[in-house]
């Protein structure tokens, strides 16, 4: 190879070495930020029939609650109304949101889901965290139905109505209860 043929041989690997470093720039910068979120919760509220948003909700801020109020996620915090909801949520968007998650239903006398949300039962899927060496039967007056439970890890996975989460979170055995997160696929 001739010299002037090896200096456009490095000028043309450094030319597409520079385009090639410049796509990976672009791309990394342009693509959505991915932050982790705490207390089991999503960024987005997702109104029926719009696209999702970014939430912006009121100070969530956990410094001013019972030690009970603290074992529990922001979701089931703002279920209960101790927390605000995101002003362009109203709680019926906030429960059909959840609903859709299947976070949230209703069952009627018999136990049976029901679509009926004046007369059915309200209920939340949970995972209850547990203290090691507790008793895990201490829950069982507080939900209405466990669907699974990993002793090893000391979970609960549960149906409670929403109305016992503070006393189920008052108890000593308890360290948490977050909102049960369906797996996302693509």
């Amino acid at each position: 190879m001739t010299d002037k043929y090896s200096k456009n041989y490095v000028f043309f690997l450094i030319v597409i070495a520079i385009i090639v470093l410049m796509a990976i720039f672009w791309y990394a910068f342009n693509k959505p930020v991915m932050t982790a979120i705490g207390d089991n919760q999503t960024p987005y509220v997702c109104k029926e029939g719009q696209n999702c948003s970014l939430q912006s909700t009121p100070d969530s801020s956990k410094e001013n609650l019972t030690a009970a109020q603290k074992k529990m996620s922001t979701d089931l915090l703002q279920l209960i109304g101790v927390l605000g909801l995101p002003s362009e949520m109203t709680r019926d968007a906030f429960e059909q949101q959840m609903k859709r998650a299947r976070q949230l239903k209703w069952v009627d006398e018999n136990g049976a889901t029901t679509n009926d949300t004046r007369t059915g039962q309200k209920l939340v899927y949970v995972y209850v965290k547990t203290r090691e060496r507790s008793d895990p039967n201490a829950v069982i007056p507080y939900v209405w139905n466990i669907s699974n439970s990993d002793p090893t890890n000391a979970i609960i996975v549960a149906w409670v109505e929403p109305d016992n989460l503070l006393k189920l979170a008052s108890l000593e055995s308890v360290q948490s209860i977050q909102t049960v997160l369906p797996p996302i696929t693509n």
